[in-house]
């Protein structure tokens, strides 16, 4: 076993033993429906644990190879999209993967596996899939756990998927702020995190791969990172419900 794969291994390791802590947490109370508060808690405890992972996007020519095996993992592994037919990724711009970044934590609140497998990775399929299904909410009412499609290229069309992981919600419905807002105080860390503070300057917080932003450790970095984004890049905000889960 070369060095490399040694490390491949022993992060592995890590992050399973993190994910199996991650099952022990309680999600916080608030004041919603209750299946939504165990859906959107579970969502984002387990995106928070993806981005503890500090998972960088392998170089273009596959050296540095970074985190490579842990976006194959989100692509390839049935406990994630389950797109094992695809060639392992090695490399970046091998494959769209903002909508794979998504499918662990998904899949791991019982989002049903066909939605996860054939609906998530695509901003296309989750668009029409959204339309016919009757899942769209206004972009006011975004909320911690909702997939939140964005234009990144300011054509018009949403080209990118993301996690909402909070709102400011002075900016959708009149309220104080980031970190009074029952559902944002809810799931961020103000002690564990608080360079988020100093990175904040947007509208609403997100989780997502694919993209460059901020790891844990105060880099930025291309891979699965926290950001923040006007909301005038938001096309389309998706909510599932609960008989979209198993």
């Amino acid at each position: 076993m070369t060095t490399a794969e040694m490390m491949d291994q022993i992060r592995r390791i890590k992050r399973s033993l993190a994910m199996r802590d991650l099952d022990e947490l309680t999600p916080q109370p608030m004041a919603v429906e209750r299946g939504k508060v165990d859906r959107a808690a579970t969502v984002i405890q387990r995106s928070i644990g993806l981005w503890n992972e500090n998972i960088i996007e392998p170089h273009k020519s596959g050296k540095p190879v970074n985190s490579a095996s842990d976006i194959d993992w989100l692509i390839r592994d049935p406990d994630c999209a389950n797109w094992n037919w695809l060639e392992q990724y090695t490399h970046n711009g091998q494959t769209a993967w903002c909508g794979f970044a998504q499918a662990y934590a998904f899949r791991a609140a019982g989002l049903k596996a066909h939605i996860v497998e054939k609906v998530l990775p695509s901003c296309y399929r989750l668009k029409k899939w959204a339309k016919e299904n009757d899942r769209f909410v206004d972009v006011d009412e975004m909320r911690p756990g909702d997939i939140v499609l964005v234009d990144s290229n300011g054509d018009g069309k949403a080209n990118h998927i993301t996690l909402c992981w909070a709102v400011d919600d002075r900016k959708v419905d009149g309220g104080s702020g980031w970190w009074t807002d029952e559902f944002s105080s809810a799931y961020i860390d103000h002690e564990t995190q608080p360079g988020l503070r100093k990175y904040i300057h947007g509208d609403f917080l997100t989780l997502e791969g694919n993209a460059k932003g901020l790891l844990p450790d105060g880099r930025i970095v291309e891979g699965y990172v926290a950001r923040t984004r006007p909301l005038e890049q938001v096309t389309h905000v998706i909510r599932f419900q609960e008989a979209d889960y198993e």
